[in-house]
């Protein structure tokens, strides 16, 4: 009677998908980062908070800067498909308001994200060059609007990219001071609005036209 062979090969392992460990990761550094503030992030502890082998860390991230990095990385490819999806006008300014309601909603979605990538908490964390990129796509997200309001003849002929830097840091600023708890009016969002209104009003090439801001 024939019997079956024994096989000698040793189980195969089951490997946690690499986008999946970088997902899992960068959450995980996230909620650390929420909870007991950047300084508290260690391999061992990301590995036991994202449930992977601390050696899964190193071997995709390379260190801690490696794990910021992906943090940094990922916070801006999600805030440039945020500002991306956040226009629904067909009205050159009105999108411009509305991209810049967005960004003012995602970093109150995302306080931790929006540290990250804006605020410098994570001492001596400079970001790599790919890094920088995926941030600058989301500038390209409001540079382009900017442009299109130009050459639609709402705004003022001006360099698209320095409106988008004042309007960009307009709007920083403001979050920035909300999320620090340094509003100083009851209403942070009619606060915001109301800075958008009269940002945006400065740059028309007809003034009256901001009846159509709200």
């Amino acid at each position: 009677m024939a019997t079956a062979k024994r096989s000698n090969a040793a189980p195969l392992r089951h490997r946690t998908p690499s986008l999946e460990v970088t997902d899992s990761v960068v959450k995980a550094a996230l909620r650390i980062i929420g909870s007991d503030g950047p300084d508290s992030v260690t391999v061992r502890r990301l590995a036991a908070e994202a449930g992977v082998a601390p050696m899964s860390i190193y071997n995709h991230f390379g260190d801690m800067h490696g794990v910021f990095d992906a943090v940094f990385e990922h916070g801006f490819t999600e805030f440039a498909e945020t500002l991306r999806a956040s226009t629904t006008s067909n009205h050159p300014v009105l999108a411009i308001q509305e991209m810049a309601r967005a960004y003012r909603l995602f970093a109150l979605k995302n306080p931790d994200t929006y540290a990250v990538m804006f605020l410098r908490v994570v001492p001596g964390f400079e970001a790599s060059d790919e890094s920088f990129l995926a941030a600058a796509h989301s500038f390209d997200e409001l540079s382009s609007a900017v442009q299109r309001a130009i050459d639609t003849q709402h705004f003022l002929p001006a360099d698209p990219a320095l409106v988008a830097q004042e309007i960009w840091a307009s709007c920083h600023g403001a979050v920035a001071l909300e999320l620090l708890g340094m509003c100083a009016f009851a209403d942070p969002a009619e606060t915001y609005n109301a800075l958008l209104i009269s940002l945006l009003r400065g740059l028309l090439i007809n003034p009256a036209e901001s009846a159509v801001l709200a």
